[in-house]
């Protein structure tokens, strides 16, 4: 109760003195009470601490119906008289205000107390019924909001089992579509496979009709190479797959038409090449390089794809290819023929000396065998072949006709080893020492093997003339007065520092001559033979008839002897230093001076 109702009370229902004194004492009996039950409920570790108003632990329903019975019975028992005290009810507002009567016994106390204490118990269970009451609705709506949230649950399992169940039957689903996918990419490709085998024996009619085209331009359209590849395709498809039907049928008329092909080529070059070699002007080079390119622009693409099937098994292609390049070959001796002659007199006119025809010789067929070279690679794409050796091999056999005569009619020694020392300088450069790279292109072999050759017969006859020259300057000298005199005087007055200042013996300077000319023009070996044999024919021309030519010159002179032997010891030490190649002091010779009065056999 609050203090406004306690106030209200206490106005409306007064107590009396005389039970002060007892309402005292149940107040304290109660606060004991109060006291026991607090102590009660800590040690039970109640939840419920105990509250400031003692009135208040009787709160309970229970308790408050044992003491009203208690109560009553009390009252009841000191009650003197039958007559009862007002009803406690009549103090409740809603019946009004009645009179207030004295309670003059303590039953009337105690049935009043009883009455009071009864509607008190009421107020105060309300808020606590209340509560129960609310926390039983949420305890109803807990249990409903469990059975909810199960509910969920539940439905969340379901979902859960079903999006699983979607799962996998989803993934059987994208397996299913990457076979299907797998099989559509193998159906596709054997559809494409099947497609082309088509095509291979639906081609034979438009490849055929394309190649039996009448005119002579076929070979000029852009579909006929690929045409021709396609009739190859075919026929190497149809070659594997034999056991097809009508296969031999197929391989037939594919190996017709590409035969068909070779031989409109054949017959497209060698048309070309004809009209080229009738149409040949020797007068100008660089004009019939024109002319012949020009040509090459337009067949190269033919006669490349020839070349790479001649290169094949196909004894067809090679056939066909072999006959174009005779075609070919034929077409440039047309104008070779008339040019290589004509331009080799013109540059014999333009020089007199032998070494320098021959320098200017070399330089134009090794041009002329570079040019054809290159013309053959232009035509066929590749610059070296057999037919390309033999066809330089005729241009270097009129160079070899022209060349030799020369050579073999020369007899001057220094000419002899010009020609030597020109021929060295076009040699091939693999033969000096030079690693041979492999696959080095082959346009100039027969150049190389000419010159070779053509060195060799240079060499042997310029041994062969030095062999001559000794035997006719060296060994057959024959000391004049004149030179017996210069001798004479010589020895007398020679330096021991310095012999060959004044005079020197003519075989000395002969043999110092022809070590100079011979040598880098001959294998060292040839060299140092004709070397020896010079300086052995020049020591016994000092030793015999030198000596006795100087001795018979100072006859009847006490110092004869000793001059004969002064003569011979200095010759032979000037001979011995002659006779080493780096000598380049000629005694006073010329080139000239060696073309003397005798005359050697040729």
């Amino acid at each position: 109760m609050t203090s406004v109702q306690h106030e209200e009370w206490e106005q409306r229902f007064v107590v009396p003195e005389t039970m002060r004194t007892g309402l005292a004492q149940l107040q304290e009996a109660s606060l004991q009470v109060a006291a026991q039950m607090q102590s009660l409920n800590s040690q039970r570790g109640s939840e419920l601490a105990p509250r400031a108003n003692p009135l208040m632990h009787y709160g309970s329903p229970k308790l408050s119906a044992r003491r009203n019975a208690s109560l009553l019975t009390l009252a009841r028992a000191a009650s003197p008289s039958p007559r009862l005290a007002p009803r406690a009810d009549t103090l409740d507002p809603a019946y009004g205000s009645p009179e207030i009567t004295a309670i003059e016994t303590t039953a009337q106390f105690l049935e009043w107390y009883a009455h009071v204490e009864g509607r008190l118990a009421a107020d105060q269970d309300a808020e606590s019924l209340a509560f129960a009451s609310h926390l039983h609705t949420r305890l109803d709506e807990c249990t409903r909001m469990e059975e909810t949230v199960n509910k969920v649950e539940a439905a969340l399992d379901t979902l859960r089992g079903d999006y699983e169940r979607v799962g996998e039957r989803t993934g059987g689903v994208r397996m299913a579509c990457g076979v299907l996918q797998t099989r559509q990419g193998r159906l596709a490709q054997m559809a494409g496979e099947i497609n082309e085998r088509l095509d291979v024996y639906g081609s034979l009619g438009p490849i055929t009709q394309f190649f039996n085209a009448p005119g002579d331009s076929v070979c000029m359209d852009p579909e006929f190479l690929p045409s021709l590849e396609r009739a190859e395709r075919a026929l190497e498809f149809i070659e594997a797959h034999k056991d097809a039907r009508d296969s031999e049928l197929y391989a037939m008329r594919f190996a017709q038409c590409r035969s068909r092909a070779l031989t409109l080529i054949k017959m497209h070059a060698q048309r070309e090449f004809r009209r080229l070699g009738a149409q040949s002007n020797t007068n100008s080079a660089s004009s019939e390089h024109v002319r012949v390119r020009a040509a090459a622009t337009r067949l190269r693409p033919l006669l490349m794809a020839l070349q790479q099937r001649g290169t094949e098994i196909h004894t067809n292609a090679v056939q066909v290819l072999a006959d174009v390049e005779a075609s070919y070959f034929q077409m440039r001796r047309i104008w070779l023929h008339a040019h290589v002659p004509q331009s080799l007199q013109s540059i014999e006119k333009e020089h007199t000396d032998e070494a320098a025809v021959l320098r200017d010789w070399c330089a134009f067929v090794m041009g002329v065998c570079a040019d054809e070279g290159r013309l053959y690679a232009e035509f066929f794409g590749i610059s070296s072949g057999k037919g390309l050796r033999a066809h330089e091999d005729m241009v270097m056999h009129v160079f070899y006709e022209q060349v030799r005569p020369r050579i073999i009619r020369e007899a001057q020694v220094d000419v002899l080893a010009a020609l030597c020392l020109t021929l060295l300088a076009y040699q091939r450069p693999n033969e000096s020492n030079e690693p041979v790279e492999p696959g080095e292109p082959g346009e100039l072999e027969a150049f190389y093997a000419v010159v070779g050759a053509v060195l060799e017969d240079a060499q042997q006859r310029l041994a062969f003339r030095a062999q001559a020259f000794v035997r006719g300057e060296i060994t057959g000298y024959r000391m004049s007065a004149d030179d017996a005199q210069a001798a004479v005087q010589w020895i007398r007055s020679v330096d021991s520092d310095d012999l060959a200042d004044h005079w020197e013996y003519p075989p000395v300077q002969r043999l110092r001559w022809l070590v100079a000319q011979i040598s880098g023009c001959v294998d060292t070996e040839v060299q140092h033979g004709l070397t020896d044999e010079a300086l052995a024919a020049c020591k016994q021309s000092i030793a015999t008839h030198g000596a006795r030519t100087v001795r018979d010159s100072v006859r009847g002179d006490a110092d004869a002897e000793q001059l004969a032997h002064q003569f011979v010891t200095c010759s032979m030490t000037l001979a011995d230093q002659a006779a080493e190649p780096d000598q380049t002091h000629y005694g006073g010779l010329n080139a000239g001076s060696a073309r003397f009065s005798c005359d050697l056999p040729v």
